[in-house]
Order: structure tokens, then sequence, then C-alpha cells
């Protein structure tokens, strides 16, 4: 069922500890469970799995349980021992876990949504679970009674959300890169602000949002910046202590982000019938095309200014680190020539996770990190040696 790779790191990488394999589809969520060697599991095979860590050093399910419909996502609740299942069906189931992870009853099923359930919390203080769903809405049931506070819609369906639990702030993130701010009450809600993400991304280029919510200043702070990477990010970890965050993406990519630097704020592309640096026409400017007599030019556009320019005007890569730009990216000659050598310094360290991430769990109180996919793997890992040594104080975002 599992494999152990290493016992303690060896050096400044992630360092794969253990492989856990046996589900027959994709394993869309892991978590760590707190002050325990063991990782809970949920998959497309409908199947929820409690994985502890025996004696031999391998991980085997000491739960194994099946429900009617393919588990998209997972809220644990580790005092309570309660866990929360969002379903393809627009189901959150509610289990309560035995003290010796041995054994889960069923204790509720919630009508949360019309279609598949992207993101789910749990909320002690306020006995909610708060769910987003593809059917584009938030909602927010009543784990006393099950019934249904509130519900809220969006433009697009809704894919990833994060809750402050002293002042019921919600952040929704959906899949037109908006991110919606919203406060929850009983039976209503209000939408506070909305954050939007860059027109025009490429498939390379990514608007990340880190969110970083203080209750107690009654503020929040949004640094926006894209990062440049081979494929979509599936998951992120903001770790406030050190300074860093962490992104994992599909192509098995494992990122850490010094966060610590002050960024700048990636412009939005602008918008243009020509060349905004020598004037020649695009391609589908007929009218300028006709009158200059001039073969239209393909459209580019300027990382660091954002502008519309032709290739020709283009024709230099730079990487701009304290943008979110790792590697190289397309850059006006302007905008090139204002770089120095030392704008050039990366502020990312980048790994590889040697499978396809579909979402990444961390304890930084032991410095651990889980990741699944689609390839059926499940792995953990040792990153006391990556995210610093502040990690042992430990953070949770929800």
């Amino acid at each position: 069922m599992a494999a152990e790779i290493h016992s303690r790191p060896q050096n400044s990488r992630p360092v794969l500890l253990n492989k856990i394999e046996g589900h027959s589809d994709g394993v869309n969520a892991a978590v760590l469970i707190p002050k325990e060697d063991g990782v809970i599991t949920v998959s497309e095979d409908r199947t929820i799995r409690v994985w502890l860590k025996r004696d031999s050093g391998q991980y085997w399910p000491s739960i194994y349980h099946t429900v009617s419909s393919p588990c998209s996502c997972v809220s644990y609740h580790h005092e309570s021992r309660r866990i929360f299942i969002g379903q393809d069906n627009g189901a959150v189931v509610e289990f309560l876990i035995s003290e010796d992870f041995n054994k889960m009853n069923h204790v509720k099923t919630y009508p949360a949504h019309q279609n598949r359930v992207s993101d789910l919390i749990f909320s002690l203080e306020s006995q909610w679970v708060i769910s987003t769903g593809h059917d584009k809405s938030i909602s927010w049931m009543s784990t006393h009674s099950g019934s249904m506070l509130g519900r809220h819609s969006f433009g697009s369906w809704a894919s990833c959300l994060q809750y402050d639990k002293d002042t019921q702030h919600a952040f929704v993130g959906d899949s037109s890169g908006q991110i919606t701010l919203l406060k929850l009450d009983e039976q209503t809600c209000s939408v506070i602000t909305t954050l939007k993400g860059h027109e025009g991304k490429t498939a390379y280029t990514f608007t990340i949002y880190v969110l970083s919510y203080y209750s107690r200043y009654s503020m929040y702070i949004n640094q926006s910046f894209s990062l440049c990477v081979s494929e979509k990010v599936q998951a992120l970890r903001y770790l406030p202590l050190t300074h860093q965050l962490v992104s994992c993406s599909s192509d098995g990519g494992i990122t850490v982000w010094n966060m610590e630097t002050s960024r700048e704020e990636a412009p939005q592309w602008l918008d243009s019938d020509s060349c905004q640096k020598c004037g020649q026409p695009f391609f589908w400017n007929i009218k300028q095309m006709w009158d200059t007599k001039t073969l239209g030019l393909r459209q580019h556009h300027c990382r660091k200014c954002g502008k519309a320019i032709c290739g020709k005007c283009s024709s230099k890569r730079s990487t701009y680190p304290i943008m979110g730009f790792e590697f190289q990216v397309r850059m006006c000659d302007d905008c090139y020539d204002t770089i120095k050598e030392e704008d050039r310094t990366p502020l990312a360290t980048f790994h590889e996770g040697k499978h396809s991430i579909a979402h990444m769990d961390m304890d930084p109180s032991r410095g651990l990190m889980v990741t699944c996919g689609s390839d059926r793997v499940v792995k953990i890992w040792d990153m006391t040696q990556v995210v610093g040594s502040s990690v042992a104080a430990g953070f949770s975002p929800r």
C-alpha cells in the first residue's frame, strides 16, 4: 500500500518520506491528521480512506468507506474528529471518526449544491459547513439542523474557498479569475469587494492572489502577481511566519516563493489595433493595412508594462522575479533596458514532485506536506529544509 522512502531530509529540497498507492481512480484531496502519523484521502473512486502509519513505516488503511458519488473535497476538524466530504452530486456528507481512527459513523447529509462541490470548510465556532460548487454558488448550512442558512451566486463556477472564523468573512475564487470577499450572516450575506485577475492570460501565466486575513486588525491584505509556470496551479499555502508561499501545479511542480520582498503588481494587458511602440497595424486592422499598404502583424504583450506590441518591438526576453516571472518572458525593448542585473535575482525555488498534483495540504508545525493527484498516488514530503526553521511555530489558515 505504501513505501517508505526516507526517514529524514538529506538536503535543502522536499524529501519524499512515503508514497501511498491503492486507489482505483484519481485522488481529489488528501489531508494530514494533526498530531498523528495519518492521512485522510477522498477519491473519484467514491472512497474515503484513513491511512495510518504502522510500525513497518508503511501506511495502511484503517478506514475504507464507500459513498454513493465521487468525492471531490474534504474538510476535517481534528479536535471534534468530524469530517465533511463534498461530492460530485452536490451533496456534503458528515461523518464522525472514532478516537482510534478505526471506525466512521454517518451523521448528516447536506443538500448543499446542484452540481459538484469544489471546496468546503467546517466552522466549529458558528457550527456552519460552508461550501462552493460548480453550480456557481457558495452556501452555508447549519450543522445543528442540517438546513440551508444562505446562498450567494456568482457569474462563474466557484473553484476555491477561504474563511475567517472570527469575522465570518469568506474569500471565494471562481473560474473567471475573480476573488469575491463576502461577509456571511445568518440567512444573508454582503459583498465587500471583488478582486479581478488579468485579462488575456496566456496558457503559461496565471494570476495568483495571496490573501492573508488578520481579524484583530479588521483588515485584509491582497497582493497580486503573475506566476510563470508550465501548467495550472492547483494548490496554494501561505506561511506567514516565514513569509513564503508554497504552490503546486498539475505538471508536478512544487514552488516556494519568497513573499518577504515587496512585489510589483503585474499590469493589465492593453488592447490596441496597432503596435503601441512602432504604430504598425495588427493583422485585424484592415483599414490601416489598406491605407498604409502593409501587412498586418501579430499582437504580443510586454509582461512588464502590459502594452500591445509587435514581435519586432519585443525581441528580447528576461526574468523579472519581483513581478513573479522567474523564467524568461517577453519584454518590449524599452522595459528590457530598464531591468538591472540585480532585478533578475530569483525569489523562488523550484522542485519536482514527479506526479500530477491536484491537491496539497501542509502541517507547518511538523514541516510536512501531502500531495495527491490523478495518477492515484499520494505522496508525503518533509519540507523543513525548504520553508525555513520558523515553520516549527505552525500556522493554520482555516
